[in-house]
């Protein structure tokens, strides 16, 4: 899927996802082919950016991608099933199944050990239905989690438990209203303190379903704390923020700044990255979003650039010994890894992307 102003559309454009208008209507269903009278709506309707497809494209970089993919895509569309059902479950009964939970973490934490690797090509899933976030989201924040606490050195039955605090850490938001939580709006004040307490609800939850490893309940529990100390609930600073809350804080902004969602369109993974460094010591713990770093590098995966040569491409993945240069796909061309092809470099990031 590529993300596009609107400007940019041509006809025969497909939309790659349902565009709503800022009630969460749907008003042009994924598959509309774009013609005059389309782009007149989304206008219209104040929708400037759209998703649309580029299959050819898409096939290419996902095919590249999948070979240093430190997961694969069985496991992650197997695991986000369970990811559901456990949600769901406790949507409905407050009940944790903590046995799926934990074969959840158990089986992202294996990929991760055995494929981590110099080439790094980390997949997330991708929202298809708004109603859906939470479950994606949690899957993602859980596997970008797991990455942070591997490059900090966390192994073995505590980065199990990194892992099974990131798959929890919004599990709270099961008893916020839906009417608040996929609302294509901003929240009231008291909308607002409704769903700022959902760590309290996880921590809650968590505790309820006989979760009490302190560090899995730390991170439900503080990873909006801030360590400037603006966060919330407590407003902890630092020292008084745990590790795992820290990590989760990283993992949790980065997927949701680039995913997209029912009231905004998607950060590039490139300008995420660089929010998450430019607040390093405000609202981040330095030494965790330089996991993140080592992990995504500085152009992470899905990342458009334009090369010193003038040629166009994708990067499909990074080189963690060189942050600055990943494997590129080049459009309508081969993939070129810049840490090997010394003579080019990236000239410009492109404020668009492409989502498997």
């Amino acid at each position: 899927m590529k993300i596009i102003p609107i400007n940019k559309a041509q006809y025969g454009m497909i939309l790659a996802l349902d565009v709503r208008d800022t009630t969460g209507k749907v008003i042009l269903e994924k598959g509309t082919e774009m013609d005059e009278k389309i782009i007149y709506i989304l206008k219209k309707a104040g929708i400037f950016n759209i998703p649309v497809k580029s299959t050819k494209v898409i096939n290419n970089i996902a095919k590249e991608s999948k070979k240093h993919s430190v997961i694969s895509k069985e496991n992650l569309d197997l695991n986000y099933k369970k990811v559901k059902e456990v949600f769901k479950n406790v949507e409905q009964t407050g009940h944790i199944d903590i046995d799926t939970v934990i074969d959840i973490a158990s089986s992202i934490k294996n990929d991760i050990e055995n494929n981590y690797s110099e080439k790094l090509f980390v997949p997330l899933k991708k929202l298809k239905d708004f109603d859906e976030y939470l479950y994606s989201h949690s899957l993602n924040v859980m596997i970008i989690s797991s990455l942070l606490a591997v490059e900090n050195g966390i192994i073995d039955d505590m980065l199990l438990n990194v892992s099974i605090s990131a798959l929890l850490h919004d599990i709270g938001k099961t008893q916020v209203p839906k009417e608040i939580m996929n609302a294509p709006r901003p929240l009231n004040e008291e909308e607002m303190n409704t769903m700022r307490n959902h760590v309290l609800f996880g921590k809650n939850l968590a505790l309820q379903n006989n979760i009490k490893e302190i560090a899995i309940v730390s991170g439900i529990y503080e990873h909006h704390e801030r360590v400037d100390g603006r966060g919330y609930l407590e407003g902890k600073t630092h020292d008084e923020i745990s590790d795992f809350g820290k990590i989760i804080a990283i993992a949790d902004v980065y997927d949701a700044l680039t995913s997209v969602r029912s009231y905004k369109g998607p950060w590039t993974p490139y300008k995420t990255i660089s929010f998450i460094l430019t607040n390093v010591e405000k609202q981040f713990d330095g030494t965790f979003a330089q996991g993140l770093i080592n992990a995504f590098g500085i152009y992470p995966a899905g990342t458009r650039v334009q090369l010193s040569n003038g040629k166009f491409g994708t990067v499909v993945a990074s080189n963690r010994s060189n942050k600055i240069r990943p494997l590129i796909k080049i459009d309508h061309g081969d993939i070129v890894d810049l840490s090997e092809e010394k003579s080019l470099r990236i000239v410009k990031v492109l404020d668009y992307i492409y989502i498997e």
